[in-house]
């Protein structure tokens, strides 16, 4: 196969997809940006957590909401749980991997906030534990998935489920989802929080850093 021929294959076999995954993620996502968009103002904050490539998804977004998308650039309260390489590492050796996510959602999620789970097979167990645990203390729930949703499906409020069986396109279509909730966000709150009034900005950058310490 020529290289040419990879990349056509590729782009239309893209194509496929997001088309599939307009008809059938639309209405549900809507709603789960519409819940995002209640949760930030009564002052809660989202959390994303996947593994893998779903990892790195949960780090992008998180960033993109907190620092600057688009022309927006002011702040959003996001955290992504798979940053914390100390915590990670020690929860899944004093516990075990299933628990990376959800003893960091037991110390930091408040009953205000709102959790998005990012996994293409939705089988992935600490993400899964995770939902369950959210499910019970009635915290919101959004869940990325692909394939037929696995198990996670039925335990988060919001799941939105990619059609198809191809891990890299569902992957292709997270993130054009999740580019799509900073959008919805970032034009939603363009000029921060309500209470991130101009009186507590800063009036300019600071020239060094003497210029902030005490």
């Amino acid at each position: 196969m020529e290289y040419q021929d990879l990349i056509e294959e590729t782009f239309r076999s893209s194509i496929n997809h997001m088309e599939a995954a307009l008809t059938a993620c639309q209405d549900p996502f809507a709603s789960a940006i519409h819940k995002a968009v209640t949760i930030i103002e009564n002052g809660g904050t989202l959390f994303f957590a996947g593994n893998g490539g779903s990892a790195a998804d949960a780090c992008h977004i998180a960033s993109e909401l907190v620092g600057a998308y688009e022309h927006y650039t002011a702040p959003l309260p996001a955290i992504s749980l798979v940053t914390d390489i100390s915590s990670l590492t020690s929860i899944s050796n004093d516990f075990s991997f299933e628990r990376t996510i959800l003893q960091q959602a037991r110390a930091l999620v408040r009953p205000r906030d709102q959790i998005w789970l990012i996994s293409t097979s939705g089988e992935s167990m600490n993400l899964f534990h995770t939902a369950a645990w959210a499910r019970d203390r009635k915290i919101s729930t959004v869940a990325l998935l692909g394939k037929r949703g696995g198990r996670i499906a039925s335990q988060v409020d919001y799941p939105i489920v990619v059609p198809g069986e191809n891990t890299q396109r569902i992957q292709e279509v997270h993130e054009v989802l999740l580019h799509i909730l900073a959008s919805a966000l970032k034009r939603r709150f363009p000029e921060g929080l309500p209470w991130q009034s101009a009186k507590q900005q800063p009036s300019r950058l600071p020239d060094q850093v003497d210029d902030i310490l005490p």
